[in-house]
Parts: structure tokens; sequence; C-alpha cells
């Protein structure tokens, strides 16, 4: 399915889950209480426009066939992880270490795939790096969630390790941009006459006034 599709799918469906979620403040106010079940309602369609924005970036990884397996991967795990936060969220309104760490999840394959995207082959070391520090970080934070632990120390070195993965990300398009070939241009005919022209992969025509 071509990129422009899956991108006006996604914004179609984000309308309608923006516009239930207006419905149901409206609702709310008309009624004159904010009910609980009104903030899981509201909780569970903030959750799937987020998800749903994870496993678009995915698939617009499998489209550019970049990194495939990393796509799919992050098109099935939002599925998961929303599946098992929208149980979480209507079942128990209180925050629970699972819930954390799936919004963690998440986050970290939102961030993941979009460096990946925003980058290029020249910056294929600061992509990896943002990708070794996120993943580090992850794993701290996940011990950090399930573990409790009663020290503050840890919370110094992982921080550290947030901020330099959060600067690695952001390092990624701008290393990009400043390592970027200009294409190598190559004349295959002139005009006038009718031409056969047969382009290499990667090649675009372009018809061009001398």
């Amino acid at each position: 399915m071509p990129r422009v599709r899956l991108a006006r799918l996604f914004w179609i469906g984000a309308a309608a889950l923006l516009g239930v979620a207006a419905l149901v403040s409206i609702t709310a106010v008309v009624r004159g209480d904010f009910s609980e079940t009104d903030g899981k309602i509201l909780a569970v369609l903030g959750t799937a426009l987020l998800a749903g924005g994870v496993a678009l970036a995915g698939l617009a990884l499998v489209e550019r066939g970049e990194l495939v397996p990393l796509g799919w991967l992050t098109v099935a795990g939002s599925v998961g992880l929303f599946a098992v936060l929208a149980v979480e969220t209507l079942r128990e309104w209180d925050e629970t270490e699972l819930t954390m760490s799936c919004y963690l999840l998440l986050g970290v394959l939102l961030l993941v795939v979009t460096a990946r995207l925003l980058g290029s082959p020249t910056a294929g070391w600061t992509f990896w790096l943002a990708v070794g520090l996120l993943v580090l970080g992850t794993i701290g934070a996940e011990l950090a969630i399930y573990g409790e632990p009663s020290s503050d120390t840890w919370a110094k070195p992982l921080a550290t390790i947030w901020i330099l993965g959060g600067l690695s990300w952001f390092l990624v398009p701008v290393v990009s941009r400043l390592t970027r070939r200009a294409p190598d241009d190559r004349v295959v005919a002139r005009g006038p006459g009718r031409h056969a022209v047969e382009l290499l992969e990667g090649e675009l025509l372009i018809v061009r006034r001398g």
C-alpha cells in the first residue's frame, strides 16, 4: 500500500479518535460529571493514537526497504502493546508496572524508527549509537520499574544515558544533512529526437530544458 495512502488512513483514523474523544468530553460536561469511565475511554483513545503513529512509522520503514525486520517488529509491537495497555487501562485505573513498561517500550520504538527514517546511510554510526543508548536506557528503566531500587544512586547514570540517547537521536538528522553527498548527474540523451533511456537502480529521470 503506498505511503501516501497509509498516511491518509492514519490521519482519518486520528481524526475519528479525536472526534470520539471530543464527544466523550462534551457528554461529560453536559452531564456535569467526569466519571472514571470517561477517563478510561479517553486514555484508551490517546493510547490508540500513539500506537497508530508508531505502527505507521514501522510501515514507512518497511516501505523504504530499510531494516525491514525492525519495521515489522515495530508494527507487531505497537499492536501488541496497545492491546495490553487497553486491557490494563479498562481493568485498573491506577498506574501499574506493566502499564509504565508498555508506554516506555512504545516510546522507544517510536524513537528508534524515526531516527532511521530521519537519517541517511552516511549517518549510520549516529543511528546505531542512538539505538545502543536507547536500548541501554530502556533496560535500566525496566529494572527500575520492576526492581524499585531503594537507593537513588542508579538515577544519575540512568538519566545520563537517556540524555546521551536523546542527544544522539537529534544528531542523526543533523549528521545526515552535513554528510549528504550531492547526486552524481549523468547525461543519457540530448534533444531533439526520441531516445531509449535505461536507468540504473535509484536513478530518477528529469527532463530539463538546456
